[in-house]
C-alpha cells in the first residue's frame, strides 16, 4: 500500500506572498501536479493539516479544487492555520467529523486501518487531544484492535528539539494518547506536520514521522530564545510503502518543479 503524506501548504488565494516570499497558491499547483504524474499512483493521500494560511473559503475552495483532479482517496484534518467550519463546508468530500464536532477520520476498509486525529484549537497556534477527541480515539483503537493502524494528526506528541516550534506543539493530551497507542500495540506511525522539517521520533512505542511543508521550511536552530524563521530548502512531501511484511517505509520527495 503507497500513502502519500502532504502537508502545511498554507494556500493563499490571488497570488498573495505568504510573509511577503512565499507564494504558496503556485506551490499547491506545483504539489497537485507532481502527485498527478508520479510513476507510481498512491493509493491514499493524507493530508495532515494547514491547509491554507488564513482559512478563508477561497482558500479551501481552491484546494479542493487540486484535490479533485486527483483519482485516488484523500483524507483530511485540520492544522492551527485552519477553521472547522469553512473546511466542512468546502471541502464536504474530504472531510468527515465526530459527534463532537472535530474534524477526524476513520477508514478500515483496508488491511491497515487509518485514522486522522484533529489536534486544532481555534484560534491558537498550539494543539491539544480533549476529552472528546481521546474517548472518540479509543473508540477506533477498539473497532481495529486486531490490525494495524496508522495514525495521522497535525501536531507532533513528541518534543522536537525546535524550541519555538515545541511551544506551539502538542501541549495536552499526549500521554493518554501514547497510552493508548501502546495499548493498542500494532500502531505502525503517526504521521505529523505543523513543524515545516522532517523529524522521526516516537510516542508510545510507534514511530513518529513528521513531514516536512509542502511549500516552505523552518529553518533547523536548537538554540534557546530563537525564533522560528524560514529558509529556502525546496517545498516537500511524503511517501509511505506499507506491507504486512515489511511494516511501513517512509521517502521525502521533493515537489517536482516545472
Amino acid at each position: 500500500m503507497l500513502i502519500a503524506q502532504i502537508s502545511d501548504t498554507h494556500v493563499l488565494t490571488e497570488g498573495r506572498r505568504l510573509a511577503d516570499r512565499f507564494e504558496t497558491g503556485a506551490a499547491y499547483a506545483r504539489l497537485i501536479d507532481s502527485l498527478e504524474h508520479l510513476t507510481t499512483a498512491p493509493d491514499l493521500i493524507l493530508f495532515s493539516g494547514d491547509l491554507g494560511e488564513d482559512a478563508t473559503p477561497e482558500e479551501y475552495a481552491d484546494i479542493g479544487a487540486g484535490l479533485r483532479r486527483l483519482t485516488c482517496p484523500v483524507l483530511v484534518v485540520p492544522g492551527n492555520h485552519d477553521a472547522r467550519a469553512p473546511m466542512i463546508a468546502a471541502l464536504p468530500d474530504y472531510v468527515q467529523t465526530t459527534p463532537s464536532g472535530h474534524i477526524c477520520a476513520f477508514d478500515n476498509s483496508r488491511d491497515l486501518a487509518i485514522i486522522g486525529l484533529d489536534t486544532l484549537v481555534e484560534g491558537k497556534p498550539h494543539g491539544e487531544l480533549c476529552a472528546d477527541r481521546l474517548s472518540w480515539l479509543s473508540e477506533r483503537l477498539d473497532d481495529c484492535a486486531d490490525k494495524p493502524v496508522l495514525l495521522f494528526m497535525h501536531h507532533p506528541p513528541m518534543v522536537t528539539g525546535l524550541k519555538d516550534m515545541d511551544s506551539m506543539g502538542l501541549l495536552s493530551g499526549g500521554e493518554e494518547l501514547a497510552r493508548l497507542i501502546a495499548d493498542h500495540g500494532q500502531v505502525q506511525a503517526i504521521l505529523c506536520g505543523h513543524m515545516h522539517r522532517a523529524i522521526h521520533g516516537s510516542c508510545g512505542g510507534a514511530p513518529v514521522r513528521v513531514s516536512p511543508s509542502a511549500s516552505h521550511q523552518v529553518a533547523f536552530d536548537l538554540r534557546d530564545g530563537q525564533p522560528y524563521r524560514f529558509t529556502d530548502e525546496p517545498p516537500q512531501y511524503m511517501m509511505h510503502l506499507w506491507s504486512p511484511e515489511r511494516g511501513l517505509v517512509s521517502h521525502v520527495v521533493p515537489v517536482a518543479v516545472a
